[in-house]
């Protein structure tokens, strides 16, 4: 069975009840029957592997139920019949023997297991599991009070400070550590930045991650003695403790740690209430360690309730828990463990030093092949050199023929160059004739526009009159195009923010009723093809025209907003907005009569665009058509 797959999906940490069971149960489900193979040796060799898998699978379960003499034994038997048939990822049973000598107390043990777990898993290059070898280390250090060594393993662990969703529950837990060590060793500042940093770049999944997250920032900012914004977290994280599931690691430092604070708040029965059921979690969820000081700390509140015969045991109890994870001769016994650990790092660090140096005299060889590689290069570059130089009298030869070719092909450029100096002539005459054309349609829409002014003043139907001066506005509108573009070097295209702006100069100024209109413009500088422009800004006017005379009766103040920007990418979206009377009741009737909708649909049309009109607290039309490449 392949654990490397394993331990990379679950991320499996600590001793906690819920992973390992997960675990525990993926193994179960994982062990497949293993392939029969035609040579006899292998087949028995792979069936005595499958069988240790399954003892490896029992000692879990056992370790997961708390029976950790029973695991003990089975894990130690996994281990000498791995070694017996060369099986060369041993760092997972010596990664769950460690984890169980911790849950026993055995420090010292459980440090040894360690450490051989980290030495196996670099040999063979197995890194998957990484992480969670690293977080075991960093914890027996915590959970032993060397807190230089627990910052060591944890920074490790938490190199990169932004953790992905299969790291999530546990890792905002292991930052809370780090940061609780920091404080240990008089880094206060070090450690609130650090966990601030870890807020501010990640996002708790789940209401673990989040508790976890919220219990170091409670923690470090007390440390920091900024006791309101302590006091803010430690009041979010008792309401997020009903939530949390039982016999689970971080529910129990979730326990633990409002026991801390309502202790130092000298409120000790809500501080009983919660170490006690920290205390009481299912055997196997919390370590030895993590027992010790809740004892302490009920020893506390039991104190200062008068309980002293209950305060005596625990006080016992967390004595004999001390003596036997603190007691001199494993103190020694893991400095020793430490400093071979050490010793075999350097060893490591002088063989890569060793290669290193092999690998230095082998380039110094390199070079010196090179030195005289170069040498002889040399002799052959000068003996090549006279060669050449016998060769250079006899093309000088053939560059006199050359040179004559060259004198034929300067003739000839001379002669394209005219030929393109006549094209720039034809192309200028062109743009003139262009904008002539521009400038003579100007002229011509202007004495048209001359004409029908002229007529309207001897009309006496109102309709009539009010049909010729619409028609004015939109002869100016296509006026106004063909003016710009004689006057700007751009004969395709013209600037549309600037035309908007001329045209509803000329759409106010037009109207003489006197009620006061105010345009607003958000309108992004765009070059529009004129074929798209004319259209574009009769829609302009009739849209403002229609606006002018009907969205604000009896000299009504009001504001129509014009919009053109970009959309979809190609694409613009014209919206021209006021906040009129809006339309009739009868809308749809005026929808079918009206000359100027009729107008804009068709325009739109023309444009390729959608047309569309809402009637929302005034009148709003949209349209949207795709820019035409210039």
């Amino acid at each position: 069975m392949n654990f490397k797959f394993i331990y990379s999906i679950l991320n499996h940490r600590s001793s906690g009840l819920a992973v390992l069971g997960l675990f525990v149960l993926f193994v179960s489900v994982a062990i497949a029957p293993v392939a029969v193979c035609a040579d006899r040796n292998k087949s028995l060799n792979r069936d005595t592997e499958k069988d240790i898998e399954a003892l490896k699978t029992t000692a879990d379960k056992h370790l997961v139920q708390g029976k950790l003499d029973i695991a003990e034994t089975e894990l130690l038997e996994v281990l000498r019949r791995y070694r017996a048939i060369g099986f060369p990822n041993l760092h997972y049973t010596y990664d769950l023997l460690g984890l169980t000598y911790r849950n026993k107390g055995n420090f010292s043990k459980a440090i040894f297991y360690g450490l051989k777990t980290i030495e196996s898993m670099e040999a063979t290059h197995d890194t998957a599991a990484a992480l969670t070898f690293y977080s075991r280390l960093a914890n027996m250090y915590r959970e032993l009070g060397q807190h230089e060594k627990s910052v060591e393993w944890y920074k490790k662990l938490l190199k990169d400070r932004r953790f992905t969703d299969g790291r999530n529950i546990y890792i905002f837990r292991d930052a809370g550590f780090l940061a609780r060590e920091l404080i240990k060793l008089k880094k206060e500042d070090e450690a609130l930045n650090y966990i601030l940093d870890i807020k501010a770049k990640n996002k708790p999944i789940g209401v673990h991650a989040e508790a976890s997250l919220l219990a170091s920032l409670a923690y470090c900012y007390d440390a920091a003695r900024q006791n309101r914004e302590a006091d803010k977290y430690y009041l979010a994280l008792i309401k997020l403790a009903p939530q949390l599931k039982k016999d689970n690691e971080v529910t129990t430092d979730v326990n633990y740690e409002l026991g801390r604070y309502f202790i130092n708040k000298q409120q000790y029965a809500q501080a009983g209430h919660f170490l006690q059921q920290a205390l009481n979690a299912s055997p196997g969820t919390n370590s030895a360690s993590t027992v010790k000081d809740i004892y302490l700390m009920l020893y506390k509140v039991d104190s200062a309730g008068g309980n002293y015969f209950s305060a005596t045991q625990n006080l016992m109890k967390n004595k004999i828990l001390g003596d036997s994870i603190f007691n001199e001769t494993k103190s020694r016994q893991i400095e020793e463990l430490q400093v071979q650990y050490e010793t075999a790092q350097k060893v490591k660090d002088i063989e890569l030093l060793n290669n290193q140096n092999q690998l230095q005299r082998v380039k110094v060889d390199n070079a010196n092949k090179i030195k005289n590689i170069t040498l002889a290069g040399v002799v052959l570059l000068l003996i090549i050199m006279g060669l050449l130089f016998s060769r250079y009298r006899t093309k000088q030869k053939s560059n006199r023929v050359l040179e004559a070719h060259q004198q034929e092909l300067d003739q000839k450029n001379i002669y394209l160059e005219k030929l393109n100096n006549k094209q720039e002539i034809l192309l200028k005459e062109k743009e003139w004739l262009i904008k002539e054309v521009h400038h003579r349609v100007k002229n011509n829409l202007q004495m048209v526009t001359s004409l029908l002014y002229s007529q309207s003043v001897y009309l006496s139907d109102d309709a009539a009159r009010v049909a010729v001066n619409d028609s004015l506005r939109r002869m100016q509108a296509m006026s106004l195009i063909h003016q710009k573009l004689y006057q700007d070097e751009n004969t395709a295209t013209i600037a549309i923010s600037g035309y908007i702006s001329e045209l509803l100069r000329y759409l106010h100024e037009s109207f003489d009723s006197g009620n006061e209109v105010v345009f607003e413009q958000h309108i992004e500088p765009l070059d529009l093809d004129v074929a798209q422009a004319v259209p574009l800004g009769l829609i302009i006017t009739e849209s403002i025209v229609n606006a002018i005379k009907y969205a604000f009766l009896n000299e009504q103040k009001g504001i129509v907003t014009i919009t053109l920007k970009q959309d979809d990418p190609g694409y613009l979206l014209l919206k021209i907005s006021d906040n009129g009377i809006g339309l009739p009741a009868a809308h749809e009737t005026i929808e079918h009569k009206s000359l100027g909708l009729d107008l804009m649909k068709g325009l739109a049309k023309q444009l390729n665009g959608s047309f569309y009109i809402e009637n929302n607290n005034g009148v709003h039309i949209t349209v949207k058509f795709a820019v035409l490449d210039h």
